[in-house]
């Protein structure tokens, strides 16, 4: 079975917004093997709506549409549906109603815009919305089945998680089988030549997925051994740049091994202004093993906070392996953990010289008292020498843990 996505919204193609809606949607139709093999972007426009869904349902069995659900005179999907479909709208009036009752239980007034989300199509069926106002479409052909969903990414994984999922599941009757191994510190290219020949003999669909943290290779399959096979091959080659399977992230993995091995971290950061700290909390339950952080970003700090001596400073400068090293090591003192690790360096784009340029970093690492710095240089580019000195920190514990 195959799907196409027709993320709909005039702020998709001005740039103003980001598409995650249809990467989440592909993601959760192939866990149920569903593949997606065309996706669209079109504007708030009738015409090209209509236009998208015929492209669509020429390509597709199953069809889906995000955004243009809304009270607004922009919001136009139901009309356009309405128009490929030879369908007319009506007037809901018990949902027009209990609309009504919502929003005097939250002692607010209903605009009159949102009159608007009571009409739906004579043809097809409701799709609840759990969480907002604005309800979605199904609707089936003999060949073709559409399903019209709002854009606001939580109201269409509402939808998607209560109606859209368990009605395809239903119908999918084809195991999809589908691996995805992630790693990081290895360029696309690179890896590339490691696996060029692997990719050239086997029947296993294998797309490499560049990102600005590293490169996922996706494999994808109807053939569970075939899958596995090349899997193990790839894991040999590739070793230890490999730091997880699926959908786990690199500070995922991380909080997981400091909890099996019963470790506790403390992060001193300068360039990247607690990054650092930040990913490793966004993971639930981190408090085990997250001490705390503290960002040092003026020598005076470095030296009253973690200890870093005035003539390391002086002689070797705040950008260096002996700085970062005794960054690692008071961090760990103060917050009394196992490990501490730091960075420091040039995020740019100003302050580089010749002998320490834009993007150069120091990581340290102090792991019960055994030190190790790192020494890297990434990028002109502020943003990206902070989002990849944090990827760099969170690889380099991996590996010490691991």
């Amino acid at each position: 079975m195959k799907a196409a996505i027709i993320p709909i919204g005039n702020e998709l193609l001005g740039g103003y917004a980001l598409d995650s809606n249809s990467t989440w949607i592909g993601r959760k139709l192939t866990e149920i093997g569903i593949k997606t093999v065309f996706r669209i972007s079109v504007r708030d426009s009738i015409e090209d709506i209509q236009e998208a869904l015929q492209i669509s349902s020429d390509k597709a069995d199953v069809v889906l549409c995000t955004g243009g659900l809304g009270p607004t005179n922009d919001d136009v999907t139901k009309q356009a549906f309405c128009s490929f479909v030879g369908a007319k709208l009506i007037f809901d009036e018990g949902y027009f109603q209990r609309l009504e009752a919502r929003f005097e239980k939250k002692g607010r007034t209903m605009p009159e815009s949102n009159r608007e989300q009571a009409y739906v199509p004579d043809k097809g069926e409701v799709i609840p919305n759990p969480i907002g106002s604005a309800r979605g479409i199904k609707y089936k052909t003999d060949a073709t089945r559409y399903y019209i969903m709002p854009g606001v990414p939580a109201e269409m994984k509402g939808m998607m998680g209560e109606t859209v999922i368990p009605d395809l599941a239903d119908i999918s009757t084809e195991d999809l089988i589908v691996s995805t191994i992630r790693i990081t510190g290895l360029m696309e290219s690179a890896l590339y030549d490691l696996l060029s020949d692997l990719v050239e003999e086997t029947k296993v669909e294998v797309s490499f997925i560049p990102g600005f943290m590293g490169v996922d290779i996706r494999l994808t399959s109807r053939d569970s051994v075939a899958v596995m096979e090349l899997s193990s091959v790839i894991y040999d080659r590739v070793g230890s740049y490999v730091y997880a399977e699926d959908w786990e992230t690199l500070e995922e993995v991380v909080g997981r091994l400091l909890k099996e091995n019963g470790l506790t971290v403390a992060v001193a950061e300068s360039c990247t202004g607690g990054l650092l700290a930040d990913r490793l909390t966004n993971v639930p339950g981190s408090s085990d093993y997250f001490l705390g952080g503290v960002v040092t970003y003026s020598n005076e700090s470095k030296m009253s906070l973690l200890g870093v001596k005035n003539e390391t400073l002086v002689s070797r400068g705040a950008v260096s392996a002996e700085t970062a090293v005794e960054m690692a090591a008071g961090a760990r003192a103060v917050l009394q953990s196992e490990i501490g690790i730091s960075i420091t360096g040039i995020a740019g784009p100003t302050g580089g010289t010749p002998g320490k340029p834009v993007g150069l970093t120091f990581i340290g690492l102090d792991y019960a008292g055994d030190c190790e710095v790192n020494r890297y240089v990434f990028s002109d580019e502020r943003r990206f020498n902070k989002e990849l000195a944090a990827q760099a920190a969170l690889n380099m514990m991996r590996l010490a843990i691991e």
